[in-house]
């Protein structure tokens, strides 16, 4: 199975590309074949999250859309069927987490912030299947606040343990002795957040080499020229008067450095200057890739030592471009990043028809996706409609700065719609230090060079859920081979499938649409292989990133403004609680795995027995009743083929496999309601079975058939169902002056906006009786990869308010 995905990986890594390599590239060597051999074998998917808000109370529903891109063109996705979901807390613990149906690259969800939560920063997260294969530093992430009154923050009542961290960049990698390097810094504070601060270099000696300061969010950098035999160390002086000590990398003898600069309009400059140790003459080459993608590969010389590359921009791919150099043997030397603006083709824009709304008044606005040309865009977008305050506040992230600016580095991006919406000399420096100190890659080039052929542990769920689960051999607990094992869900939303276990004894359930939420039922067969115990294994990673969440204080709150925030969540989950427990119909399909049966029995239409013996030899014909030596057994008639055969069928009652063919010879026959019977020869899985023999109780939850003890029954949720947002209507006087009190916060909130053929949607909605400035915030994509953006705002007030 796993060949098979791997195949359809590749073709689709080929068909999303649209890039014929060979024709783009005038020379293909070894690292080039090498490297996009490796990128067709290691498809990566990015997901990014829209949330409704970015603070929360205790009780709330946080809303989410999630995006599914592929790495490398930022096209949705339509591989993985299953998103997931969490909430962390500050020591990674999940606090909640839920599975969310995708299509074409798209899924939505919600999730009750439980009222037990104390006051504090979440990690929201989310990822597929496929990215655990990865490092939790390509999950999506991104920090939200939530607010409980009853749970007092307990950071608040402490006094908060300062510390910081510094550390230095060297520019490719490496400082070596005699060759001029710039060096980046970054220092940043216990939560992860920059610190401003100058300072000093100095040598062994306490001589004072250079002063340096940071420029934008801790982030600075310096020119140096190390000297042999001598250390460096730097004193930074923060704005609390403490200062903090901290030694440069080791310089090396031998090696190379590399400079990044602007050439002129539309072009870098990249110098690579190599120690005594290379010759002049000595080839050098330079290799750029944008997300994976191959832009260029130039071939230089050593000339004094040195090497200068002119680097056309217009070659680069938007967003962050890597550039390495090769020695003679192939072999990468340096490495720095490079981040080229991507140009907005996409515009997503808001227009609303007032900027002042009464209370509980429509709101009609057109949301529009266009090009700078103003031609239309079709997209698939999100859009929420919130208070704005200080618990609610703007993100500064959104799918724009994460797709081409977050998602491609290291780390927490301090700001990242800074380096958007600001330009100039300083922005551009500012910007430049951050690919030095974020340096980072999806891919490590031994793997690469050493054509290293990948191992994947998850496959990505292209159909639907998959359930893993591990069979153990009780008298050792080591794990059982070939070892045949059932899953089954009864009820209305029934469920059945079967795998064998594989050399580490892991079995895996592929089930589709599955939106079970409660109790599953695992089993062998006890009358074969009764020595085994059978563990699902939780689908959700189990490692995580390294990122810190940011301090969390309740200072800034106003109790005023914490007390509205409280009675308007009580308000709406009392008036309004049972309009947010409504569920679209996810249209699952509900007909048997073996699709069609040869016959189907609905047993009140004939005499209904009292012994389940009685019903099958009376007139179900196809099912041959046989005892040997005080025991039951079931063999299937093929009528077509005027045969009985001689093995045991599947025998299923309400899709859980029955082997003990005497106690379901006790069952009540009054409880069945309906019998199929599949009379051909049926594949389950690579195994062939004789028929299949599938009561039906009227229950449809087994009706009292007791469980043999070796069968698991396991608490496990399938796929979250999709909430539908609640807003009222007020079109009518007589639905205005409904006493009802509509406390929303959050006015609007959909996931599905889908612009048409002209590049618009017209959307309509209602006030709440919340006075208060509003935010109109936008996220959308196209299907070509192009995003977009828009946040507008609007005030609502009281009759007689004056605007703020």
């Amino acid at each position: 199975m796993l060949n098979r995905v791997l195949r359809m990986i590749v073709f689709l890594v080929a068909n999303v590309s649209g890039l014929d390599l060979v024709a783009q590239m005038p020379v293909i060597d070894t690292v080039q074949r090498q490297f996009d051999t490796y990128r067709q074998n290691n498809l990566q998917e990015k997901v990014f999250v829209h949330t409704d808000k970015e603070g929360y109370m205790a009780g709330e529903l946080c809303w989410f859309k999630i995006y599914d891109v592929d790495a490398y063109f930022h096209k949705p996705l339509d591989i993985s069927k299953v998103a997931y979901a969490e909430v962390l807390d500050k020591n990674n613990k999940p606090v909640l987490q839920a599975k969310i149906s995708m299509q074409k690259g798209f899924g939505n969800g919600s999730l009750i912030l439980p009222v037990t939560l104390s006051s504090g920063n979440y990690k929201f997260r989310a990822y597929t299947s496929w990215m655990k294969n990865f490092s939790p530093d390509y999950f999506f992430e991104k920090s939200i606040a939530i607010i409980n009154p009853k749970k007092i923050y307990e950071e608040d009542s402490k006094a908060r343990v300062e510390s910081y961290d510094v550390k230095f960049f060297p520019e490719g990698g490496n400082l070596v002795n005699g060759l001029q390097s710039k060096v980046a810094f970054r220092i940043v504070d216990q939560s992860g957040k920059g610190v401003g601060c100058t300072g000093v270099i100095i040598n062994d000696k306490t001589d004072t080499i250079l002063r340096i300061s940071t420029l934008k969010f801790g982030i600075g950098n310096f020119i140096i020229v190390p000297k042999a035999g001598q250390s460096y160390k730097a004193l930074l002086n923060l704005p609390n008067g403490k200062t903090v000590i901290q030694d440069l990398p080791v310089a090396f003898n031998d090696g190379w450095v590399m400079q990044l600069d602007e050439a002129g309009p539309g072009q870098v400059r990249i110098i690579v200057r190599s120690s005594a140790g290379s010759k002049d003459g000595s080839s050098v080459f330079l290799f750029a890739h944008t997300r994976n993608a191959i832009k260029l590969s130039n071939n230089g010389q050593l000339v004094k030592g040195a090497a200068t590359f002119l680097v056309d921009k217009a070659k680069l791919g938007d967003g962050v471009s890597h550039f390495t150099i090769f020695n003679t043997e192939r072999k990468p030397v340096c490495e720095r990043l490079y981040f080229k603006y991507p140009e907005r083709e996409f515009l997503a824009d808001v227009k609303l028809d007032k900027s002042i709304y009464d209370l509980r008044k429509k709101i009609n606005l057109q949301v529009s996706s266009l090009d700078k040309l103003g031609k239309a865009v079709p997209a698939n977008m999100s859009m929420a409609v919130y208070l704005v305050d200080s618990l609610q506040g703007i993100s500064d992230g959104d799918i724009n700065n994460y797709l081409w600016l977050s998602s491609d580095l290291v780390g927490t991006i301090e700001s990242p719609g800074y380096y958007f919406t600001n330009h100039g000399v300083g922005a551009e420096i500012a910007t430049d230090n951050l690919m030095l100190t974020h340096g980072w890659r999806r891919f490590r080039w031994e793997d690469v060079t050493g054509n290293r052929k990948p191992v994947f542990e998850f496959i990505p769920e292209y159909a639907g859920h998959v359930v893993t689960g591990k069979i153990s051999t009780n008298s050792t607990g080591l794990p059982a081979k070939d070892i045949e094992c059932y899953f089954s869900v009864t009820g209305t939303q029934k469920q059945f499938r079967a795998a064998v276990s594989d050399n580490n004894g892991l079995v895996k359930f592929d089930l589709g649409d599955f939106y079970n939420d409660g109790e599953v039922i695992v089993q062998t067969n006890f009358r074969q292989d009764s020595g085994y115990s059978i563990e699902l294994r939780k689908p959700f990673a189990d490692k995580y990133s390294v990122s810190p969440l940011p301090e969390f204080s309740t200072s800034a709150l106003q109790p005023v403004l914490l007390a509205k925030h409280n009675l308007s969540t009580q308000v709406q989950n009392v008036y309004a609680g049972n309009k947010q427990q409504l569920y679209y119909s996810p249209g699952i399909d509900t007909t048997a795995f073996y699709y069609k049966p040869g016959v189907s029995y609905l047993l009140d239409n004939f005499v209904r027995f009292t012994s389940m013996e009685e019903v099958l030899r009376e007139y179900v014909a196809e099912v041959n009743v046989r005892k040997k030596n005080n025991a039951y057994y079931l063999y299937v008639f093929d009528k077509t083929l005027n045969y009985t055969y001689e093995t045991d069928p599947l025998v299923l009652l309400d899709g859980l496999p029955i082997f003990d063919m005497n106690k379901l010879m006790l069952y009540d026959p009054l409880k069945i309601r309906k019998l199929e019977v599949v009379t051909r020869g049926y594949f389950l899985g690579n195994k062939p079975i004789t028929g299949i023999i599938n009561f039906q109780t009227y229950t449809g939850n087994l009706d009292g058939y007791e469980l043999d003890p070796h069968a698991a029954v396991i608490d496990y949720e399938g796929l979250q169902m999709q909430r539908e947002f609640y807003s009222p209507v007020y079109d009518t006087q007589e639905q205005v002056d409904n006493r009802l009190p509509d406390f929303r916060n959050l006015l609007y909130w959909n996931p599905g906006i889908r612009t048409n053929e002209t590049g618009k949607q017209v959307i309509g909605f209602f006030t709440s009786e919340l006075p208060g400035k509003y935010a109109v915030v936008v996220q959308g994509i196209s299907d070509d990869g192009k995003t977009g953006s828009k946040v507008v705002f609007f005030e609502v007030q009281k009759p007689g308010q004056q605007a703020l």
